[in-house]
């Protein structure tokens, strides 16, 4: 396999870029001291199994479908920790001992198994989430916590999921699909992904693990934890695993850089019961996909984020929940003339944003009331860019040169207030009804509510019932875009509003259940890019059209025998919208199926396939957007007390699925990996 090396001399590097520790992030953290933040508790089986690391897997094997879905409790949905069947809306819960029964080693690759989530190559090496037919070029209408803070790209409000985020380090996932700006306010437009980090493990314990794949992949990661610390690294270096013939948007055969590195680096201390401080730091350097015959382009990424949380009191008592973040992105993209290796084009995004939770929680009869207050600081530091070439002009005689954002110096603060009452009406009746109030520094105030009933007739059964609203205020590069070679001055866009209504139904037996859920979507002020006037440059408008969005998921879930775990999800979508063309990019159904046999006692084997029906595209490719399925095998096991085993091959029959689509205005792009197979080994001393 060609590939092409990326310059380490040729382009202007930020000497602050691997340094980004400073004073104000040094008293944001000890100010973490005095606030603290949300926790994720959950039922004392489950934390045996899952926050223990010396709670070996197999304690769940004699439990059936039912008692392990009774088991499961998820938090992200109210706040409080609820059995997933009983919490309200569409939620669905992934832990640790079930990601290799997936056969999964991102977390992007995880969420294909959720009904009603798409996912699509964009062609800056992140995959963009469609949740429930939510388009998006970036990750900017779902929210991403982890621990209970909110992680995102300031200037494209987007967020990754895949090698950056590692899976190693990862103790749960919870995923809510609908609006959720009741209780997380803007950007909780189509869901929340809600990641939980690793628990402190009760002794003193090592962990390495070592990963070999093709593309000359290679990752090694390095784990300590004991009762108050917890160390977290890891390094993964390898090619982009995409053929290298590809198209670019304008057309033409191109041979691209594939090199990429990605690191990360997790600290957290326990210095005081129930309080966490952390210090999660992240870099990639990834090769920039889908550009003109003419250049090579690369994306140097840096995030470094500190965190206090703590929680206080119970329930009865009386609870207090809070967290205080603070994070600092450094993103810079640039561009080479291919036949000189002379630097093209460069830009920064440079940013911080600084924030704080805080949730008092209490047990009045039977009600649980939450009454919360939520401060957000967003700033701009470096967004600058420079232009000495041009695909269709060439070299230019005088570089351009200026900001990305018509306000270099912006400074935003945003506050919310927001309450929700957990009402138990009946043993058999919980109703849910909760308000937010957002006041934003560059937009308007906004209120968003929701309401949730969830009727559970017998031990087996359960009804849900939802309506909530949601919020998407524009990001900085829709309403502060310098536009380029065009005098045309764009409004400002308002921001996005959706309604939702949901509909649920969960049938539980000892060995299946099986959930149906039902929604319909509206959504006004869609915001989408679009040419300006002149066909110079693109700006972000709104729709004048409502896009009504109707689906309906299903996921079966079954064990047949004590050896054998099956598991199928269907989704439905119908999107109508007439100004936007952006829909078809929608496949109108998707699924996925995944079976697991155990064999040995201990040892697995498993298969795993992926559905998406056919996209209509408007490139001018013949093979561009026609339905896939993808394969992949995988398996895993110990092989003593101390070693364990995980392998797999993914797209088992090297299917291509390649559309070179632009992700320019409603247009976006899909490649899948082709065939790699890997080996992961995992070593626990003293296990």
């Amino acid at each position: 396999m060609t590939t092409m090396t990326r310059p380490a001399t040729d382009h202007p590097t930020d000497p602050n870029a691997t340094t980004a520790a400073s004073p104000r992030m040094a008293a944001a953290l000890l100010t973490g001291l005095l606030l603290t933040s949300v926790c994720n508790p959950i039922s004392a089986a489950a934390a045996a199994a899952d926050d223990d690391p010396e709670q070996p897997v197999p304690a769940f094997t004699d439990m059936s479908l039912k008692q392990l879905l009774d088991l499961d409790v998820f938090t992200s949905a109210s706040l409080l920790p609820t059995q997933a069947s009983s919490a309200p809306g569409t939620v669905y819960s992934f832990r640790r001992a079930e990601f290799s029964r997936f056969g999964v080693r991102r977390l992007d690759g995880l969420l294909q198994f959720v009904p009603g989530l798409q996912l699509n190559q964009d062609r800056k090496r992140h995959q963009a989430v469609w949740a429930r037919g939510m388009l998006q070029r970036h990750n900017n209408k779902l929210v991403l916590m982890v621990d209970g803070v909110r992680v995102r790209h300031l200037y494209y409000e987007h967020f990754s999921l895949g090698d950056n985020l590692p899976l190693e380090k990862v103790e749960k996932v919870e995923i809510i699909l609908g609006p959720a700006s009741s209780l997380y306010g803007a950007n909780a437009f189509a869901g929340i992904i809600s990641v939980t980090t690793r628990d402190f493990a009760s002794q003193p314990r090592f962990e390495a693990s070592l990963e070999v794949a093709a593309n000359q992949r290679g990752k090694a990661s390095l784990t300590y934890n004991s009762p108050g610390l917890q160390a977290f690294a890891s390094h993964l270096a390898q090619n982009a695993p995409f053929r290298e013939q590809r198209k670019s948007f304008i057309g033409g055969e191109v041979v691209q850089p594939l090199e990429e590195e990605y690191q990360t680096l997790l600290l957290k201390a326990r210095p005081i019961a129930d309080l966490t401080l952390a210090l999660d730091y992240s870099r990639n350097d990834t090769p920039y996909l889908f550009i003109p015959a003419s250049q090579d382009a690369f994306i140097e990424e840096r995030a470094l984020s500190l965190s206090a949380t703590y929680q206080y009191g119970d329930l009865e008592r009386g609870k207090i929940d809070a967290n205080i973040f603070y994070q600092n992105d450094r993103g810079h993209e640039y561009e080479l003339e291919q036949e000189s290796g002379a630097l093209g084009y460069s830009e920064r995004h440079d940013s911080v944003m600084a924030g704080g939770t805080i949730t008092g929680l209490k047990r009045l009869d039977n009600h649980v009331v939450a009454l919360g207050l939520s401060w957000q600081h967003e700033e701009v530091r470096n967004m600058r860019f420079e232009r000495r070439f041009r695909f269709d002009l060439g070299f230019l005689d005088t570089p351009d040169q200026g900001s990305l954002v018509s306000n270099p110096d912006l400074k935003n603060d945003n506050l919310a207030v927001y309450i929700q009452d957990v009402w138990d009406i009946t043993p058999a009746l919980a109703l849910t009804i909760g308000a937010r109030h957002d006041r934003f520094e560059q937009f308007d105030d906004y209120l968003n509510y929701r309401g949730a009933m969830v009727y559970t007739p017998n031990d087996r059964q359960t009804w849900k019932l939802l309506y909530g609203t949601a919020i998407r205020t524009p990001g900085l590069r829709e309403y502060l875009k310098v536009l380029e070679g065009t005098s045309f001055q764009p409004p400002v866009p308002d921001a996005e509003h959706i309604e939702s209504v949901e509909l649920g139904y969960l049938h539980q037996w000892e060995q299946a259940n099986i959930s149906v859920n039902l929604f319909h979507n509206r959504v006004v002020d869609f915001i989408h890019e679009t040419p300006t006037p002149d066909g110079a440059d693109e700006y972000f408008t709104n729709s004048a059209t409502d896009l009504h969005l109707i689906g309906a998921e299903s996921l079966l879930h079954i064990r047949p025998t004590e050896r054998l775990d099956l598991r199928l999800g269907l989704a439905l979508l119908d999107a109508d919208g007439d100004e936007l063309d952006g829909s078809m990019f929608l496949a109108s159904n998707s699924g996925s199926f995944n079976i697991d046999y155990n064999y040995g006692g201990q040892h697995h084997i498993g298969l795993a396939l992926i559905y998406n029906s056919p996209r209509d595209d408007e490139n001018g490719f013949a093979d561009d957007a026609e339905s896939f399925t993808l394969a992949h095998l995988f398996g895993s096991g110990p092989i003593t007390s101390e070693l364990s085993y995980s392998f797999g091959i993914n797209n088992l029959f090297n299917r291509r699925i390649y559309d070179p689509a632009a992700d320019f205005g409603n247009r976006h792009n899909s490649e899948k990996s082709e065939r790699e197979i890997w080996l992961r080994l995992q070593w626990t001393p003293g296990n």
